[in-house]
């Protein structure tokens, strides 16, 4: 481990995820690199990295080990049968068994309404087999986890309009993440406002079903819902089809994605992953290009011994089939942001455009060459043709040397390379994930002193800590090209994604998060420039959407909304409960009023101990607060309202110089923690498992009866889907490629 020089938080990783029992680093760097000395090399220089799969589980299989080096499968999509659709989830469930994640594609069920030659006449749609599907995740354990998957739909199935709004309803398909397969046509009828035909025919009763939508209408509800509920996303299916290697192969269909969406992948195709840090190969501010070349050639043959070690421990028979017949692997990268700011170039600008240009196109050329020169001494993947040298890919990035080997010997691989999230891995090396910018400078972490005192720190990200100590400034004093990816033109974000989709034969794990004060017409600007740009896929995170905050249920009940009327009166049994608050600018004492009889709190204020020019900011705060109760509201409802309060410079200030703080960021945040923790004392919280009430003594956040009956089903993922807070560490998590990532302490996982 010393020759990593990690950090706690990293050595963490480390062990909770890729070491076996007590093996030491040496032993693991044997067992993951199969002593090959090349490799080993680049591991321990932090330039290559395999995917998590393979860093946990290569060479178990010696040891009586069933798991897949695999990180995801996309099994075949259910055919129009019950037989088809109960299949379907049995190769889920013996996927999730031997630790992969599973991608399925369900428009070829008939939809809803459609005729069915049984007892039930006709079928409930495509859309009511999610829950099924969904279930089955849930149910197979992975090691203490729950199974990764995502469903799929094209835009022209009859269900669409269904399948955009089931996650509108957090309690629905839980364990699952949706994307909508968008087509050009689609996209064409948005632009111009057209209706559109959403069209399916079944081919046992010959019966044609036809739903006639407007196209904007839906593509801005779909829009609506990502807004709102960070679901859908999209997946742009003619550039899938029409731009990869097997573009000309008419016997080759993808049959859908992996969870993360950046390996479209034949029915019972696999995704077998590892990246290059680029930021790695940056010395003195220059990229070492040739380096890099070299480097490209031991990780392809790398990555086609991991392959063939690996084929007899596929769940499935089609997954061992199709893997030996089409060969995929899926190179990628990351630390894109850390090389950027290691080569003083602003991520997004036209500069850092170029340069990225060129290591794509030097990444997908040499590893095309390697696959032709391992095609030369092994033979092509078995279901070769020659129409490969037609594809848009091929012509886009080989040059003529590549070109003619390929001529000469074929590919050895259908599928080289991709870019996954790296939410795990990245944060283990202490770099920027994928092609991800860094998400924030630093976060705050709080340590249990001795003294009865809470002592609050801030941690700068790896690169950030690095760029502050060697040239001895200040965080206000960083440099232009330090910018986080909240201060990033989402425009050029996806740009950004555009550059790389150009040199990507598969697709790219990808989320542009903004900001909660981003607009509905936002996210519709970054879908419709995505398409333009030729992007397979994009995520779209809102912080402070729905799936973060409040769990909405189809019950109008007053818990959950707002009810105007008439002002209420303080229950005469009400009792106050005294609180200090410890702010940024002074000490407050909170009074808050709670009635035995009703339940719940009903009232309260505030008083100063000292004056100030924020007294009569807080005075208002307050009296608004206690307004929306006593005007049938609740703490929910006054959390919605706080939701986009920002950081008040004075609780960072206090923060860094150890002062005692509530917990907050601004006087309005510290004034509602404080009288949701008065409400938990109050009110007990009952049916919540233990691991759960660790949660909520850690975070004092306060649930509905709602929230804590899915927190209490669905465990620490369902905490941090409706917090967007770490379960361990209650610390703010990081979304990247459908993946929740905590910087703190390490935690992560795919949503």
């Amino acid at each position: 481990m010393e020759n990593w020089n990690l950090t706690e938080l990293q050595q963490d990783i480390w062990k909770q995820k890729y070491q076996y029992k007590e093996e030491s680093f040496e032993e693991w760097l044997d067992r993951v690199s199969n002593k090959n000395e090349r490799l080993k090399k680049l591991i321990r220089d932090k330039k290559f990295i395999f995917g998590g799969r393979i860093l946990a589980n290569r060479g178990l299989h010696k040891k009586g080990k069933k798991i897949t080096y695999s990180n995801c499968y996309v099994v075949p999509a259910p055919e129009d049968s019950i037989e088809g659709i109960f299949d379907c989830a049995k190769q889920l469930a013996r996927t999730f068994s031997y630790g992969g994640g599973v991608g399925i594609d369900i428009s070829k069920l008939r939809p809803n309404g459609a005729i069915v030659n049984n007892a039930a006449k006709t079928t409930t749609g495509s859309v009511s087999f999610m829950e099924l599907y969904s279930m089955v995740t849930d149910l197979i354990g992975q090691s203490g986890r729950r199974g990764a998957l995502m469903i799929s739909l094209n835009v022209n199935h009859p269900d669409i309009e269904d399948f955009i709004n089931i996650k509108t309803d957090l309690t629905k398909v839980t364990k699952a993440n949706i994307s909508v397969m968008i087509t050009d046509d689609f996209m064409k009828s948005v632009k111009n406002n057209e209706m559109y035909d959403c069209k399916f025919f079944v081919k046992d009763n010959s019966q044609q079903i036809i739903k006639k939508i407007n196209a904007r209408e839906l593509f801005l509800k779909l829009c609506y819902n990502n807004w709102n509920f960070a679901e859908p996303g999209i997946l742009y299916k003619d550039r899938i089809d029409n731009y990869n290697l097997l573009q000309y192969d008419e016997d080759f269909e993808y049959a859908g994605l992996n969870p993360c969406a950046e390996e479209p992948l034949p029915a019972g195709g696999s995704c077998l992953l590892g990246s290059f840090n680029l930021a790695a190969y940056v010395n003195s501010g220059i990229f070492k290009i040739d380096e890099f070349k070299k480097d490209i050639f031991v990780v392809v043959e790398a990555m086609n011994e991991v392959l063939d070690e690996g084929l007899p421990l596929h769940p499935l028979k089609i997954q061992r089939e199709t893997v030996k017949n089409y060969r995929q692997i899926g190179i990628g990268v990351m630390g894109i942001a850390d090389m950027l700011i290691n080569m003083g170039i602003k991520y997004g600008s036209k500069e850092s455009l170029d340069i990225c240009d060129k290591i794509g196109e030097t990444l997908a050329n040499n590893a095309l060459r390697c696959s032709a020169l391992l095609a030369r001494d092994y033979g092509p993947y078995p279901k070769y043709k020659d129409c490969i040298l037609k594809s848009d890919f091929l012509k886009e990035n080989a040059d003529k040397k590549t070109i003619n080997l390929i001529k000469k010997y074929g590919l050895r691989n259908s599928q080289i390379l991709t870019i996954a999230p790296t939410g795990s891995i990245s944060t283990m090396l202490g770099i920027s994930g994928g092609i991800e910018p860094i998400f924030a400078f630093s976060y705050t972490r709080k340590t249990e002193s001795l003294y009865d005192k809470d002592k609050y720190y801030k941690v700068y990200t790896p690169i950030v800590q690095k760029f502050l100590d060697e040239n001895n400034v200040k965080e206000e004093e960083l440099p232009d090209y330090f910018i986080s990816s909240a201060e990033i033109n989402p425009i050029d974000r996806v740009k950004m994604q555009g550059v790389w989709q150009k040199h990507i034969d598969a697709s790219i794990s990808s989320t542009v998060n903004l900001p909660n004060s981003a607009t509905i017409d936002d996210v519709y600007n970054i879908y419709t420039q995505a398409w333009e740009q030729g992007l397979k896929g994009i995520t779209i995170y809102r912080s402070g959407c729905a799936r973060e905050g409040i769990l909405t249920t189809n019950d109008k009940n007053k818990e959950n909304e707002l009810v105007r009327g008439e002002w209420s009166p303080i229950p005469q049994d009400t009792i106050y409960v005294k609180r200090k608050i410890y702010t940024g600018c002074g000490k407050l004492v909170l009074f808050v009023g709670y009635s035995k009889s009703e339940n719940k709190i009903t009232d309260f204020y505030i008083k100063r101990s000292a004056s100030g020019g924020c007294v009569h900011n807080i005075d208002a705060v307050v009296i608004s607060m206690s307004g929306m109760l006593r005007l049938g509201g609740n703490l929910n409802n006054i959390e919605k309202a706080y939701r986009g309060c920002g950081t008040c410079s004075s609780f960072t200030s206090a923060r860094v110089k150890g002062e005692k703080l509530s917990k907050g960021k601004s006087c309005p945040t510290a004034i509602l923690n404080a009288i949701k923790e008065v409400e938990k004392e109050l009110i007990e919280i009952e049916n919540v498992s233990e691991n759960i009430k660790v949660s909520l003594q850690n975070s004092k956040q306060l649930f509905s009866d709602n929230e804590k009956t899915f927190i209490e089903k669905n465990g620490d993922r369902a905490y941090a889907q409706v917090t967007n807070k770490c379960p361990i560490c209650n610390n703010e998590l990081e979304n990247s490629g459908g993946c929740q990532v905590c910087p703190s302490c390490g935690w992560s996982k795919c949503m």
